[in-house]
This record gives structure tokens, C-alpha cells and sequence, in this order.
């Protein structure tokens, strides 16, 4: 026992302390925050585990590519008689399989539902992710690819945490989607880097906050003031947006949501998950969870045509 606990204790303590050694020098400093950037911004090629077939629906593959060249890889789940599309984004670190509780209730519902993997993840192609900035042009691909396949039906997108930030990043191509649902969605990329260095890392990495953010704009070609979904989330309206978050959320906060709730241009729905945590709240909010999902598409998108366009190709 005295061996294992030994163990422990160097295993807790020698990561800091070589940390703190290393970031003695200024090039030690950016070279460990540079090791956190490409960690944090690596990719995550996870093919899905389950299908919808594991969930007894009924599915097509999905292709599709972005204007600056990504292959993202996706699902097609329809109805009999859709009463629209919802396309559906995934959050950092997932990929669409995350999105098959939501599909089944939304498919059983009357929609049609597409789903992608973002770039970088699952089997899309891609090299990092941007926390939901250049997965933005993910959303506009996708939205894009569904107005082309289902003229004059209603669509609508809904987001979770970096697919809800890649929504707000988005908003002044999306002219013309029905309706948004933002699930967990951050309000700067500076307080999300925060929130996730203060939650699940070890003490010695906050430190290298401010370091991190620095490194990770230069290598994603990107500057800090870009990386405000709250700077963006006005330009969807006139569509009508549902932001939602977990009431535990330690990434999204209810106070964030709010804060995106206050930029809201259009009409404009909040409602805070009881007990949810940032990775739970459609198991957390259960029941309630998809009455309002359903409840909100159904008075904010009209009835689609029962006619259905198949995909080409």
C-alpha cells in the first residue's frame, strides 16, 4: 500500500514540477503551450461506433464538401412524410453518432435529419479543429446542401457547444434556415479556454492560459476577438433561436447563455437543463428535453411539402 500510494503521490507532483521547469525561460513557456495548443486542437478521427440501424432506423450515407475543400461524411434519416430538415452539429471531440438520440426523437417526430462529421473528426478530413470558427463553413456546406435537396422545405440547424459556436460563426451565409437550436454554446473562445483549463486538467495547466491562446491564433490563423459566438449570434436573425445549457454546465454556463440570449436580434428562446451537465443535457432533460425541441420546431417552422427530393449522387 505504501508502494502504490508512493506511486501516486510522485505521479501527481512531477508533471508540475516540470512544468515549472520548464517554463523557467520564456522559449520553455511557449514550447509547453505550444504542446497544449496542438493538443487541444488536434484531431479526433473516430469513426461512429453505432449507426441509425442500431436504433431500427432507416439510413442513407451522405457526402459532402466545404468551399475550402474538407470531405465531410454524413447520415441521411427520413421520415415517410418529412415536415422539414433538421441538420444537426456535433460538439469538439465527438462526431455524429453523438447526434443519434436527438435523430431518433426527431425522426419519430416527422423530420428528416442530416447529420455530418465536422472536419477533423469522425471521418471527415481535416488536420484541427478551430473550436467551431472554420467549422463554421462545415454548417454552411451542409445548409447549403439540404436547400439544394429540398427546395422550399423548411430546415432548420441545431448545434451542440463548438457546432452550436460554428452556427453563430456561420449566421450571415445561413439566410433563409427557419429556425436555430444552440445547445452548450460558449460565449468567447478566451472564457471557454478558461472554463476547460480550470475543469478536468491538472492545476499546473492553468498557467498556461494566456499562453495557449496565444500560441493556438498563430497556428490556427486566427485572432482572438474572431472567436466570439456572441459577436455573431445576432446575424440569425429573423430566424427564431432556442439556446439551452445545463444548469451544472461548467464549459457553457447558464450565465453565457444568457449573455447570448441578450445578443439575440430575433425571437429568442432560453431554457436551463435542471441538473444537465455540459455532455448530458438531452439524457439529463429527458421527456422534457425533446418536448421542447418539438415544441419549439413545430410553432417556428411551417408544415414542409410532403414530397421528397432524393439526393443526387
Amino acid at each position: 500500500m505504501a508502494a502504490v500510494s508512493n506511486t501516486e503521490s510522485k505521479s501527481s507532483w512531477l508533471p508540475e514540477v516540470l512544468t515549472t521547469l520548464a517554463m523557467a525561460t520564456g522559449v520553455g513557456y511557449l514550447a509547453v503551450a505550444y504542446s497544449v495548443s496542438r493538443w487541444l486542437t488536434r484531431p479526433t478521427p473516430r469513426p461512429p461506433k453505432m449507426t441509425p440501424t442500431d436504433l431500427g432506423l432507416t439510413w442513407e450515407p451522405l457526402q459532402c464538401r466545404t468551399a475550402d475543400g474538407i470531405r465531410l461524411a454524413g447520415w441521411l434519416v427520413e421520415p415517410r412524410r418529412p415536415l422539414g430538415t433538421v441538420a444537426l452539429f456535433h460538439g469538439l471531440r465527438h462526431n455524429r453518432e453523438k447526434m443519434l438520440g436527438r435523430i431518433a426523437f426527431l425522426a419519430a417526430g416527422g423530420y428528416r435529419c442530416v447529420a455530418f462529421d465536422h472536419r477533423a473528426h469522425g471521418e471527415s478530413s481535416g488536420k484541427r479543429t478551430s473550436f467551431g470558427f472554420h467549422e463554421s463553413r462545415d454548417v454552411v456546406a451542409v445548409l447549403d446542401l439540404v436547400g439544394r435537396s429540398w427546395p422550399g422545405q423548411p430546415r432548420a440547424a441545431l448545434g451542440i457547444s463548438m457546432g452550436a459556436a460554428a452556427i453563430c460563426f456561420a449566421a450571415k451565409h445561413l439566410q433563409g434556415v427557419d429556425g436555430f437550436i444552440l445547445e452548450s454554446c460558449y460565449v468567447d473562445i478566451g472564457s471557454a479556454f478558461s472554463h476547460r483549463l480550470k475543469n478536468g486538467f491538472p492545476n499546473w495547466y492553468k498557467r498556461l492560459s494566456r499562453g495557449v491562446v496565444w500560441v493556438s491564433e498563430r497556428r490556427l490563423g486566427l485572432r482572438l476577438p474572431d472567436l466570439v459566438p456572441a459577436n455573431h449570434i445576432g446575424a440569425l436573425a429573423p430566424a427564431p433561436v432556442l439556446l439551452l445549457t445545463g444548469s451544472d454546465d461548467p464549459h457553457a454556463p447558464p450565465a453565457e447563455a444568457r449573455q447570448l440570449y441578450e445578443r439575440c436580434r430575433g425571437p429568442r428562446e432560453i431554457w436551463i437543463v435542471p441538473g444537465a451537465s455540459h455532455r448530458d443535457v438531452v439524457e439529463t432533460g429527458g421527456s422534457l428535453y425533446r418536448q421542447h425541441i418539438l415544441d419549439f420546431l413545430a410553432r417556428r417552422l411551417s408544415v414542409g411539402s410532403s414530397c421528397v427530393t432524393r439526393l443526387a449522387g
